[in-house]
């Protein structure tokens, strides 16, 4: 164990948590420009962001294919392109949607499930068409394709559709999944340390069953050891966050 393992263990694989942090940070300021705007203002800004963020950003990273390096200078997010939407730009626009869907589900609208999932699978079949067409285009390998980028309009319509048809479920209370579910950040955090002993490379090569039954498998006992890992942890900083709950009331340290 050295200070570079220590350090490429807790920085390289976790952009998802610092970028989140930044965002965290920055959100009440976005609330409150996006409650003080009308509500064409806000059907405006949405439209903004995602022609200038998602729309235009794509098509700029689909040029880069016929460059002889990944500098995007039209972009208008970086030199680099759109960064395939690993940026803060990126999260903006997913929180700006957010805003959006609330402000939609608070007014009593809602789309039907059914329309929903007919609507995910032309979305999903939208993106596994852009997908094979630009490799037949670029003859680039299938991985390096930019209908995958967070930032496509494809990608994040179908995380839109995913999470409505996800709230129209009515799943009632249970303590079993809600007590599960505190292990979801966890999991995510410790998964990327645990694929290296679940032997892909074996099972990848297997019949389609077995890789199957594999996949399953391992998610189930990758998420099972971060639940265990979630509560050894939450055993030991369990009294300094009640401490702190304690005395912070209403933004004030009380002494």
């Amino acid at each position: 164990m050295s200070f570079k393992t220590v350090l490429n263990y807790f920085t390289p694989s976790y952009w998802f948590v610092f970028v989140y942090i930044a965002l965290y940070l920055i959100s009440p300021y976005i609330n409150l420009v996006w409650a003080h705007l009308s509500e064409s203002g806000k059907k405006t800004l949405l439209i903004i962001w995602i022609g200038l963020f998602s729309g235009y950003s794509i098509f700029t990273d689909f040029i880069r294919f016929f460059r002889d390096d990944d500098k995007s200078g039209v972009s208008t997010i970086g030199l680099f392109g759109s960064q395939a939407g690993y940026t803060i730009v990126n999260f903006v626009l997913m929180y700006l949607l957010g805003c959006y869907l609330r402000d939609r589900e608070e007014k009593g609208k809602k789309t039907g499930t059914g329309k929903l999932a007919l609507l995910l699978v032309l979305n999903v079949a939208a993106i596994f068409g852009w997908t094979y067409l630009e490799k037949i285009i670029t003859s680039d390998v299938i991985n390096n394709t930019a209908a995958w980028n967070y930032d496509n309009p494809l990608v994040i319509t179908e995380a839109v559709i995913v999470f409505l048809i996800f709230s129209n479920m009515k799943l009632g209370s249970s303590k079993v999944i809600n007590k599960l579910a505190t292990a979801s950040f966890p999991a995510y955090l410790i998964h990327i340390n645990l694929l290296e002993y679940c032997g892909i490379e074996t099972y990848v090569r297997e019949n389609p069953a077995l890789l199957t039954a594999h996949i399953l498998g391992s998610t189930v006992v990758i998420y099972l050891i971060s639940f265990v890992i979630f509560l050894i942890y939450d055993l030991i900083t369990k009294p300094l966050f009640s401490l702190i709950t304690k005395r912070w009331t209403n933004r004030t340290y009380s002494v």
